[in-house]
């Protein structure tokens, strides 16, 4: 019987031998991917990129030149060199890395991963790692045996196929990462392939229960195999699992950030893959005042924390953009910008004034500015409305880099842009109160903005923002220090509003008609931002219907003057 048992696991390695040296044809993969239908193209700034398998993350190039190797029309070019810094990959020394990354599980689990690459041009010495991930993209595996290193580029070896062993079962996703490289190291990657989790031969993977994740108390770990009667032996120090490392029999108790590593040895059987988890013990606090007093110190530079914390009180979103998924949230005791670059890991759908609580991540203190980089989803918390603005003159807006009005809304009055013509997208303006002059104070930071490619106004404003920390472009003479970023569509809040009459106005914004209702009989002048006259009109006591379909898209100043007093009033309306 042992002699029959020997046999049949010789004949199931070289069936599996023969199966993993032939998947490289796309009618033995699972899932097969030759990036010839990408919409849109793969970019080195990252962009989620949709092909007939699904969505991927990809930081990488795929329009080709002749330099670029590949099988068919198109493949991916990962560069990673020495002057990426984009941090906008997730993992540990990431800053940098190209990859090509599944947005989406592979329910029936990853047997073999498998792909051709080729040095771009005449560069080398590019190294390819495939990685898993079983939480949904939060926590990435390196599998043993992981990464290949591309030689010079020769007509001889063509494109050359790699092929990495997981053989982990559940959902799962893969990706294909270059780390950052110094040197012309970069590489085409194309036909990756993927098989379905294989159960002959190999030792099932551990699994964590609970997984790892964030966590406020101690957490007693359970490491299984499915595969009966298998040895595990695991780590708690980041180092991969050997013979030598300690045996699981009972639960493992952790209580402060780990890494934790598990690897299943069973006799006359290939030992499992190795399963990874870190868990988190992130420390609470209620207010943002609280969250900002812990961050990084200044040092005029990019100084990124390691260390997770969860405020668990309740902030209000005053200010989005779309760019890495900026928001601002402020709650009664100060103010933080939320920064989280693709792949987000915020949920969609969170507007200006919801509240939301139990946000998590690590602090950043970016050249002045505190950031929290979220490592979750956080909660929602109901519907707050706008936070009232700080009242604050323009002197006050300084280069401290303590600054407590930092991201915080403000609000300026009675000021005169020294620049004319549009705004245009991230760009600095001066500005004038009280005959003083204040270079580059407001950041136009938020390219969809409304205000964009609008008129500068030729007259005294008030201006509603968030406050930003921002660094200075030295090329242009830019100063490092507090600006304000416009909400929306607020670079010109008139000085005198609708709030203080009895006058209502709906829609705002518009498409083809406003209705405006007052109290008294009045006459209304529809200004331009540069002060053409568009309109100008008697209204009577109660509603009154005003025809704006052929006014261009765009900020208009309404003014409103009552006929028996003489005093004016002004709005801003825009128009779509």
């Amino acid at each position: 019987m042992r002699t029959f048992t020997i046999l049949k696991n010789i004949f199931m390695g070289m069936l599996l031998l023969f199966l993993f040296t032939n998947v490289s044809f796309a009618q033995d993969c699972d899932l097969f991917e030759d990036f010839e239908i990408l919409n849109p193209n793969a970019a080195y700034a990252g962009r989620t990129v949709t092909t007939p398998n699904g969505d991927w993350w990809m930081v990488g190039y795929s329009t080709m030149d002749v330099n670029d190797r590949r099988i068919d029309d198109k493949s991916i070019r990962l560069r990673a060199g020495a002057n990426d810094s984009l941090n906008n990959v997730t993992g540990e020394n990431t800053k940098g890395a190209n990859v090509v990354e599944m947005l989406f599980d592979k329910p029936n689990g990853v047997g073999k991963v498998s792909f051709f690459y080729g040095s771009y041009s005449t560069h080398n010495g590019g190294v390819v790692s495939v990685e898993y991930s079983t939480d949904g993209g939060t926590t990435w595996i390196k599998p043993d045996n992981n990464a290949v290193t591309s030689p010079a580029w020769t007509t001889v070896n063509e494109m050359q196929e790699f092929t990495v062993l997981i053989n982990v079962q559940g959902n799962v996703r893969v990706r294909l990462i270059k780390y950052k490289q110094t040197g012309s190291t970069s590489v085409n990657v194309d036909n990756l392939c993927v098989t379905d989790f294989i159960e002959e031969g190999v030792v099932f993977a551990p699994k964590f229960n609970p997984p790892g994740g964030s966590y406020t108390g101690t957490v007693n770990v359970t490491i299984t195999s499915d595969t009966p009667d298998a040895t595990i032996r695991y780590t708690l120090d980041g180092n991969d699992p050997t013979l030598e490392s300690s045996v699981y029999s009972t639960p493992v108790a952790i209580s402060i950030q780990t890494t934790l590593k598990a690897k299943a040895w069973k006799e006359e059987m290939e030992p499992s893959p190795i399963t990874t988890a870190t868990y988190i013990f992130p420390q609470s606090v209620s207010t943002l005042a609280e969250l900002r007093a812990l961050a990084p110190e200044y040092t005029g530079g990019n100084s990124p924390g390691s260390a997770v914390f969860k405020y668990t009180g309740t902030a209000t979103i005053t200010h989005v953009q779309n760019f890495n998924n900026v928001k601002y949230i402020q709650d009664g005791t100060a103010a933080i910008m939320i920064f989280d670059p693709n792949p987000k890991k915020l949920q969609d759908g969170l507007e200006v004034t919801d509240k939301i609580t139990n946000i998590t991540g690590t602090l950043t203190n970016y050249f002045g500015m505190l950031q929290i980089i979220p490592t979750g989803p956080c909660d929602r918390a109901g519907y707050d409305g706008q936070v009232p603005a700080t009242l604050i003159s323009v002197a006050q807006i300084d280069n401290n880099h303590n600054n407590p009005a930092q991201a915080k809304v403000i609000k300026i009055e009675e000021v005169s842009y020294v620049q004319t013509g549009t705004f245009g997208r991230g760009r600095y303006y001066d500005l004038k109160q009280n005959n003083v002059v204040y270079d580059s104070v407001v950041f136009t930071d938020k390219y969809e903005a409304l205000y964009i490619e609008q008129p500068i106004p030729t007259y005294a404003v008030n201006i509603l923002g968030v406050c930003n920390f921002t660094r200075g472009a030295n090329i242009q003479g830019i100063s490092t220090r507090n600006r304000i970023v416009p909400l929306d569509d607020e670079t010109a809040v008139p000085i005198a509003n609708f709030s203080k009459a009895a006058i209502q106005l709906a829609p705002n914004p518009a498409n083809s008609f406003v209705n405006i209702v007052t109290g008294t009989p009045m006459r209304l002048e529809v200004y331009g931002l540069l002060g053409n006259l568009m309109t100008a009109e008697s209204l009577y006591e109660g509603t009154n219907t005003i025809s704006v379909s052929n006014y261009p898209a765009g900020i208009y100043l309404m003014k409103l003057t009552e006929y028996k007093t003489g005093k004016s009033f002004m709005q801003k309306l825009v128009v779509r």
